[in-house]
């Protein structure tokens, strides 16, 4: 049933991250859908060499897609949010009009960010605009990075530029090398390398401690985002943050 309070948006995210959910349990369900070992005894060298190779590169952009179609989607619901407060006795809202989410305000960004949130919000009734700024990450001071809502922007963005929003993808440990064990390890985007004395080969276990996982973000800028932050994230704007809106739409 089409009613006025109801977006779209956020139920067409909530749409993908069901999805998401069931791509990502599939996935991770059986470790051998993420990697590969190939063990190699090199006698001229006296190396016992193991590689571990991931795949599933196509399932993992795949999961990466549906993980920015659930973030835009979202991120977009908030707009489409302030969008409708400011068509109230408006005909037609500013083309900067959208949600804020503001990260953090330093002594000297006070009045800068003062006029994007006004630009952003014209037209809106102010007590909206004031309750706007009560969900700001910038009111967790230098923990913003954990809010909810910084998060999403952040996701947004990246998703925007990079097109991919994945992370990393975690097998848990794999391979298992004793401490003593002299060994050379190569890192590769697809794969390790581990080499040690083939008169260690024995001391070697696999699969010791599977626990496969898919990781979000932007590991250059010390982002992380799971599956679960992902359903915190939605929850966190679905049941505070629209239903505090409600009251301003007639």
């Amino acid at each position: 049933m089409v009613t006025k309070h109801r977006n779209f948006k956020m139920e067409w995210a909530k749409i993908h991250l069901d999805t998401l959910k069931v791509s990502v349990a599939t996935l991770v369900s059986d470790p051998d859908n993420m990697y590969r070992v190939l063990k190699e005894e090199d006698f001229y060298r006296q190396l016992f060499i193991v590689t571990i190779m991931s795949i599933n590169d196509i399932e993992l952009v795949k999961i990466s897609l549906i993980a920015g179609d659930f973030i835009c989607n979202l991120r977009a619901s908030l707009d489409h949010l302030a969008w409708k407060l400011a068509t109230i006795g408006k005909k037609r809202p500013s083309a900067e009009t959208c949600f804020p989410i503001i990260s953090k305000i330093l002594p000297r960004t006070e009045a800068k960010v003062a006029e994007r949130i006004a630009a952003c919000t014209g037209g809106i009734d102010p007590e909206a605009v004031a309750l706007m700024k009560t969900f700001q990450p910038y009111n967790s001071g230098d923990a913003y990075k954990s809010h909810h809502l910084w998060r999403l922007h952040f996701l947004w963005n990246l998703d925007k530029h990079r097109n991919i929003s994945i992370h990393s993808a975690d097998s848990g440990t794999v391979c298992e090398i004793p401490l003593g064990v002299p060994r050379t390890h190569q890192q590769f985007n697809d794969r390790a390398i581990v080499s040690i004395p083939l008169s260690a080969k024995t001391k070697v276990r696999f699969n010791p401690s599977l626990s496969p996982k898919i990781l979000f973000g932007d590991e250059d800028r010390g982002v992380q985002v799971t599956l679960q932050d992902f359903s915190d994230i939605y929850e966190f704007v679905s049941t505070e943050v629209f239903p505090a809106f409600a009251r301003f739409i007639p």
